[in-house]
C-alpha cells in the first residue's frame, strides 16, 4: 500500500515538474516569440497595389498609359473577398457612400502595341522561378519581361502603401491602425519616336527583320523593330482573366504567339545573327585604304569569276545576268557591289588584319544598349578556324571574308552601329535607347580621306548605275536641288542625299541547283533637312500633322542611319538587298517627307 502510495506521490510530483519546466518555457524563454504570434494573429497588414512607372517618348510624350480598373469587395469586411469589376461612374458613385468597398487595379496599356513590343517588353506575374530568386517578391506583384521593362523593372516598379489593420477572431477588418506612405517608381524618357517605329512595321508587314533608325551624330536609336511582332496587351488582358473572369480568350492567343514558327517573341534586331553580305564591304574598303594596300584610283579587271587552281570565285552580277563590269575602282566596287574586287582588296590585306578592322568597327561584341540580351556575332579569323574547327584557313575563306560571307555572323543593331560610325567622321558612339546627355565616342582612327571615299560609294549605289534603285528617285529629285553639285559625299549627305549599301547574303547548304538561301540588307545614310518636314495646319490633328509638331518643338537628328534586314522566309527564300531591304527604307523615306 506504501508502496503504490509513493509511486503515485512519483508520478504527480513528476508531472507536476514537467507542467513547470512547460510553463518556465512558455512564460520565459519563448514568451516573447507567442507574444509575436499573438499580436499577428490581432493585426493583418495589406499592401495595396501602386501605378507602375511608364516610359515617354523622345518628345515626352507617354508610350505606356495605366488604366485604373476599379473593383468592388463582395464582401468588404473580408480580406479575401471576391471581387466584381465597376465602371468609372460606379466606382465614383460607391466611392461617395461606401469607399471602403472599393478597390483598384491598374492595367498597363502599350500605346503602340506591336510596333514597341520588342523593345519595351511586357509584365507578368510573378513565378516560382522569381520566387526562387528572390522569396522577398510579394505574390500579387508583377515584373518585366523583355526589353526595358525587364532592364529597367527596379526602376520602374512602385512600391505601394501599406495598411495595417487590427482584426477580430473571424479575420475581419476592425480598424486602421497604421499606414506607409507608397514609394513610386521613375518614369523612364526613352530616345525612341513612335512614329518612325510605326512607319517601319508597316513597311515590313509581311515581312520577317528588323529595322534599327539611329542618330549618326550619337548613336540614339529612334527605332529598333523586330518584326513580326506582338501585342503585348494581351498579356494585361491575360492577367485580369486571371483574376476576375472564367474565360482565359487571351491564354489562347498567348498560346498562338508561342507556337507561332515566325518566332514573335525573338529580338531580331539585336539577337538574330546573320552573314551580313555585301554590307560588309563598307569595313573592307576601309582596312584596305587605311592599311594602303588599295588607293582611291587602284583598279581590278572583273571578267565575272576569279580562279584560284580548281576553284571559280564568281560575282553576283555574272551569276544573276552573264555579264561583267570590267574595270572598276574603289567607289565603283561600291556603288555596283562588286565581289571581284573585294575578293582582291581582302586577299591583299589579309584575314587577320580584316578581322581586327571588323572587331575596331564593333562586329563580334555586344553593342552595350539596355538589354538584357544582346548577341555577340562572330567575327572569324584563322586562330578561331584552327581552334574551334582543327582546320587551316586558306584563300577562298579571305574571298568569302571579304565580302561579308563564310563564318561572319552579325546583328542588325551591329551593321547599324558600323554605319554610324562611317558616316560619323570614323567617331563610333556607344548607342543608347536613352536620350545621351554626354557623348560617349571612341575615334577609330580612319583617315577622313578614306571615309569620304567609301561615302562617295555609298551614294553613288543609291543613285541611277548604283544597286539600290529603289532610292534611285529620291536622290536624283534632291540632286536637282543642289546648287552646287561639286560637293564631297559628307556634304551631299548633309544636303539630302541617300548614301547606303546593299547586301543579299547567302546562307545554308546549297540546293541542287547550286544556290543557297539569302537574306536581304540595306544599310543607309540620310541628311535630313527639317524644312522639308512641313509644319502642318494648326487644325490638322493626324498622326503625322503631331508628329511634325513635336519635330518643330523639340527638334530632330541632322542625319538618320537606316538599317534593313529582310529575311528568307518560306515564300520568298531568295530575299535580295535592292528588290526587298531598300524598298522599306524608301516607305518610310515617304513617310517622313
Amino acid at each position: 500500500m506504501r508502496l503504490k502510495f509513493l509511486l503515485l506521490f512519483l508520478f504527480f510530483q513528476t508531472a507536476f515538474a514537467l507542467l513547470l519546466v512547460r510553463l518556465f518555457d512558455v512564460q520565459i524563454v519563448k514568451g516573447e516569440s507567442f507574444f509575436t504570434l499573438a499580436e499577428n494573429n490581432r493585426y493583418f497588414t495589406k499592401k495595396n497595389v501602386a501605378e507602375r512607372a511608364v516610359f515617354l517618348d523622345r518628345y515626352g510624350q507617354p508610350l505606356v498609359v495605366n488604366e485604373k480598373l476599379y473593383f468592388k469587395y463582395l464582401k468588404k469586411d473580408s480580406f479575401y473577398s471576391d471581387k466584381e469589376f465597376l465602371s468609372k461612374d460606379e466606382a465614383l458613385n460607391l466611392l461617395a457612400s461606401d469607399s471602403a468597398s472599393v478597390g483598384h487595379e491598374f492595367k498597363r496599356n502599350y500605346v503602340y502595341k506591336e510596333a514597341l513590343a520588342s523593345i519595351l517588353g511586357y509584365l507578368s506575374p510573378v513565378t516560382a522561378d522569381d520566387l526562387a530568386k528572390n522569396s522577398n517578391l510579394p505574390l500579387n506583384s508583377r515584373l518585366g519581361r523583355m526589353g526595358l521593362e525587364q532592364f529597367f523593372d527596379k526602376n520602374l516598379a512602385s512600391k505601394g502603401s501599406t495598411s495595417k489593420f487590427e482584426v477580430n477572431a473571424l479575420g475581419q477588418r476592425q480598424r486602421l491602425v497604421a499606414l506607409e506612405e507608397a514609394k513610386f517608381g521613375e518614369n523612364l524618357l526613352t530616345s525612341l519616336d513612335p512614329y518612325l517605329s510605326t512607319l517601319a512595321y508597316q513597311a515590313m508587314a509581311g515581312k520577317k527583320g528588323a529595322v534599327v533608325i539611329m542618330d549618326a551624330s550619337n548613336g540614339e536609336i529612334l527605332t529598333l523593330l523586330s518584326s513580326p511582332s506582338f501585342d503585348p496587351n494581351v498579356f494585361e488582358e491575360n492577367w485580369l482573366e486571371g483574376l476576375y473572369s472564367k474565360e482565359r480568350l487571351s491564354a489562347t492567343k498567348i498560346q498562338t504567339y508561342l507556337q507561332d514558327e515566325n518566332q514573335v517573341f525573338f529580338n531580331r534586331s539585336t539577337t538574330g545573327v546573320y552573314p551580313p553580305g555585301s554590307v560588309f564591304k563598307l569595313v573592307t574598303a576601309l582596312a584596305a585604304l587605311q592599311e594602303g594596300v588599295i588607293k582611291a584610283n587602284t583598279v581590278v579587271d572583273d571578267q565575272g569569276t576569279l580562279k584560284v587552281g580548281d576553284f571559280e570565285y564568281a560575282n553576283w552580277y555574272f551569276t544573276q545576268y552573264g555579264r561583267t563590269e570590267g574595270v572598276v575602282d574603289v567607289k565603283k566596287a561600291l556603288a555596283r557591289s562588286n565581289d571581284i574586287f573585294f575578293y582582291k582588296a581582302a586577299e591583299w590585306l589579309g584575314p587577320t588584319k580584316l578581322a581586327e578592322y571588323a572587331r575596331l568597327f564593333g562586329l563580334g561584341s555586344p553593342t552595350g544598349l539596355q538589354l538584357n540580351q544582346e548577341a555577340s556575332g562572330l567575327v572569324p579569323d584563322p586562330k578561331w578556324k584552327e581552334f574551334t574547327r582543327g582546320e587551316n584557313w586558306y584563300l577562298g575563306n579571305t574571298y568569302h571574308f571579304g565580302i561579308g560571307q563564310g563564318d561572319l555572323l552579325v546583328t542588325p543593331m551591329q551593321v547599324a552601329a558600323m554605319t554610324q560610325a562611317i558616316v560619323n567622321h570614323g567617331q563610333l558612339c556607344q548607342s543608347s535607347l536613352l536620350p545621351i546627355t554626354k557623348q560617349n565616342c571612341r575615334d577609330l582612327g580612319i583617315e577622313e580621306q578614306y571615309l569620304e571615299i567609301v561615302l562617295a560609294g555609298m551614294v553613288a549605289a543609291c543613285s541611277h548605275g548604283g544597286t539600290a534603285y529603289p532610292l534611285f528617285p529620291y536622290n536624283a529629285q534632291v540632286a536637282t536641288e543642289l546648287d552646287n553639285l561639286d560637293l564631297t559625299a559628307s556634304e551631299q549627305i548633309s544636303q539630302g542625299m541617300i548614301a547606303c549599301k546593299t547586301g543579299t547574303a547567302e546562307f545554308g547548304a546549297a540546293d541542287e541547283r547550286g544556290y543557297r538561301k539569302t537574306h536581304a540588307w540595306t544599310t543607309a545614310v540620310i541628311g535630313i533637312d527639317q524644312a522639308k518636314i512641313i509644319s502642318p495646319a494648326e487644325e490638322d490633328t493626324s498622326t503625322k500633322a503631331n508628329w511634325q509638331k513635336l519635330i518643330k518643338e523639340h527638334g530632330f537628328p541632322d542625319k538618320l542611319v537606316i538599317t534593313v534586314l529582310v529575311e528568307s522566309d518560306g515564300e520568298k527564300i531568295y530575299s535580295e538587298g535592292s528588290q526587298d531591304a531598300a524598298p522599306v527604307i524608301a516607305e518610310i523615306l515617304s513617310g517622313i517627307f
